[in-house]
């Protein structure tokens, strides 16, 4: 019998929890028997790869699952009143002022035609009988808490005209304005910018210190965990493996699966080339093909013959932490490197000796719209929106430039230019020798042969009606190859990817997420380019399926010296695969050079701020806390000056506003800083990350 921790004064005390979905094929078992007990006030983490069964546990206890679902038994007490049984009419009571749910996406929440106001007054309306009028004002003051700016303004504004980060702000509003005693955030920021996301994570500590509630927090962002969470559980395969104080489950975990996720995960590292990342061996397990014994035993390390026959119990380990696995002792003594690095396997550091420039952008702008002209008086007036604003780099063969910034900056838009996917408004662009400052149907064959690119989500490149064969041997014919030699690369490639010739005859929606990127970024190898831009082609992957697609990218750079131009809002991963990093604000680049450069002082300001709004699972690091204030400004209304002084917090003064800073090259490695501060007082910052 499983031996469950009781939490003093708990509000959430589920017991033996069993959830199930009717199939076509029987019943699928998504909850397996989950014992959890959460105290009033604290935030209780949950992670776990994709499929592991967190969602469903919150669908559960909201009363919210889908209509094949079905809680086949155990019990769910809220505040001693169990709610496993009770009926959706019973449930629609508590919804709101005993139980509420922030969900991902924002935009699933929020009525698109019904005003902000309107929604939040509706759950003061319904809970607390409060009149329209009133109702109002008290929308407008919580928006003010959870420092939205301008909340007279946005309570009369649609979804559609917030942004992302105001958008979740919102949905934190109309779930909090009741004061539930147990809210369920359900992967709250998973799509957001790190700015926008350390701010609301913020809030969500201060708001659980204010209002004494209880969140239960869900993610596959260990990051996160660590940051906002009293206690966390890691799930796998419908149960908790592990769960435990955070820091000590963070600091130092004894399941193998906990050591896995975190051998998984990239930090924020001045190092290049460091040892590999350590995926997870395999996939997750299927939940209508569970194996014998522990469920974890096929990617376990620590796996021994008994692992195979019974299920462990879910029992203590060291102190108050508790672990399901047979081994818990041997891993507890196995005191090895808790990080995803080897001394064994390491990539080598790219140097530039003698290596010929593949990639040169030289004053490169896109601007979206044309220059408006008064009927009447026939001034004319600017309202471009400058995507891309006179932007310059250049990228040498068998390296990788990382760009970051938050949205909106014009990341996404620098890479579909390159690709000749959007038309140059001015400036230049080289590869090698070759000017290609042309969109991509004035490109010649071999231009198109020497640049590729990796989509966020590998379904913008995969065609569903294709198998994975016939969308592979398209560009490798189109680059001269014959069928039968078109064939064989196909094999080569897909084996490269860790996927093999078995997966030639599937659909894309035959594949998983992480093995559709995977023949994504093989089909982009097909060509045998220079050149692939990578644009956020792992954020919505598990950081184990991530570890091993960054591996995959830099072995096959390491095999056949390709260049990457690597776009994320991820600095940790960006830090990790890039030898020379470009930090983007507003369209511009404020700061460029080597990595290792990039992540210590001197900083740009803006820099700085990233990387402080990172969240990082590592007890040893101190981190510097830097908030931004106010939403990237709109490329169409740039602001004057500097385009950062409205938001940064070293601002010097009123040239800020009334100047374009100047660029200043720090040493002889290529690190330029765009910012009037002098790289004198740059270089006395302290350094955002101290161990």
């Amino acid at each position: 019998m499983n031996k469950m921790r009781s939490a003093p004064n708990a509000i959430l005390e589920i017991k033996d929890l069993v959830v199930k979905y009717k199939t076509r094929t029987g019943d699928l078992t998504a909850v397996r028997g989950v014992d959890l007990s959460v105290e009033k006030g604290k935030t209780q983490g949950i992670v776990g790869e994709s499929g592991c069964g967190k969602s469903t546990l919150a669908f559960a206890i909201m009363g919210y699952l889908d209509r094949n679902g079905r809680i086949d038994s155990g019990r769910i007490m809220l505040d001693g009143e169990d709610v496993s049984e009770k009926p959706e009419s019973w449930m629609r009571k508590i919804w709101g002022d005993e139980l509420n749910i922030v969900y991902q996406d924002p935009s699933a929440a929020l009525n698109p035609s019904i005003k902000i106001g309107k929604q939040i007054g509706e759950v003061l309306e319904t809970h607390e009988r409060l009149p329209e009028r009133k109702a109002r004002g008290k929308t407008i003051d919580i928006l003010r808490e959870l420092q939205i700016s301008d909340p007279e303004i946005v309570v009369d504004s649609y979804p559609h005209e917030l942004s992302g980060g105001m958008r979740q702000r919102v949905c934190l509003a109309m779930a909090l304005v009741s004061h539930p005693k147990l809210l369920i955030m359900d992967e709250p920021t998973t799509n957001l910018d790190v700015t926008v996301e350390a701010k609301i994570l913020d809030l969500i500590k201060d708001l659980k210190e204010e209002f004494e509630t209880t969140i239960i927090y869900i993610t596959h962002d260990l990051g996160i965990v660590y940051e906002v969470s009293d206690r966390s559980g890691v799930m796998y395969a419908g149960k908790f493996v592990e769960e435990g104080p955070t820091e000590e489950l963070i600091g130092d975990p004894v399941h193998p699966y906990t050591r896995g996720l975190l051998r998984s995960v990239p930090e924020v590292s001045s190092e290049t080339r460091k040892g590999k990342l350590r995926p997870i061996g395999g996939s997750v397990v299927e939940l209508d093909s569970l194996p014998s014994g522990c469920k974890f035993n096929p990617r376990c390390p620590y796996r021994q013959e008994g692992c195979t026959g019974e299920e462990p119990e879910f029992e203590r380990a060291e102190g108050d932490r508790y672990v399901r696995c047979f081994e818990k002792e041997r891993v507890i003594a196995d005191r090895s490197v808790r990080k995803g690095e080897t001394d064994e396997e390491r990539f080598e550091d790219e140097k530039n000796e003698g290596k010929d420039e593949i990639l040169e952008a030289d004053k490169v702008k896109k601007y979206f719209g044309e220059v408006a002209t008064n009927f009447f008086t026939r001034e004319k007036k600017d309202e471009r929106v400058r995507a891309v604003d006179d932007v310059s780099f250049d990228l040498n063969e068998g390296n990788t430039l990382g760009v970051v910034g938050e949205s909106g900056c014009g990341k996404s838009t620098l890479a579909r230019t390159i690709i000749g996917l959007e038309d140059i408004t001015d400036g230049q662009i080289k590869l090698e020798d070759r000017d290609i400052s042309v969109p991509i149907e004035g490109r010649d064959r071999e231009v198109l042969r020497r640049i590729r690119i990796v989509f966020q989500d590998p379904r913008a490149t995969l065609n569903p009606k294709r198998t994975i064969k016939q969308a592979m041997l398209r560009p490798i014919k189109l680059a001269g190859a014959s069928h039968q030699e078109a064939l064989e690369r196909t094999k080569e490639l897909l084996q490269a990817v860790d996927l093999g010739p078995s997966f030639m005859d599937r659909h894309p929606d035959q594949l998983s997420g992480g093995q559709k990127q995977r023949v994504a970024i093989a089909r982009a190898f097909a060509s045998q380019p220079e050149l692939i831009l990578c644009d956020e082609p792992t954020s919505s992957l598990d950081v184990s399926i991530q570890s091993s697609i960054i591996n995959l990218l830099l072995d096959l750079q390491e095999d056949l010296d390709t260049s990457f131009m690597y776009i994320s809002h991820n600095l940790a991963v960006v830090s990790y695969i890039s030898d020379y990093m470009a930090v983007m604000y507003l369209g511009r680049l404020v700061e460029v050079g080597p990595t290792g450069h990039i992540l210590n002082p001197p900083y740009h300001p803006y820099t700085e701020a990233l990387l402080s709004s990172v969240s990082m699972p590592n007890p040893d690091v101190d981190q510097k806390r830097i908030r931004l204030s106010g939403a990237v400004p709109s490329a169409r209304d740039v602001p004057s000056g500097c385009r950062f002084h409205t938001r940064c917090p070293r601002k010097v003064g009123e040239i800020c506003e009334a100047e374009e800073p100047p660029t200043r090259e720090e040493g002889e490695e290529g690190h330029t800083i765009t910012c009037h501060i002098p790289l004198e007082e740059l270089r006395e910052v302290d350094p955002v990350l101290q161990k």
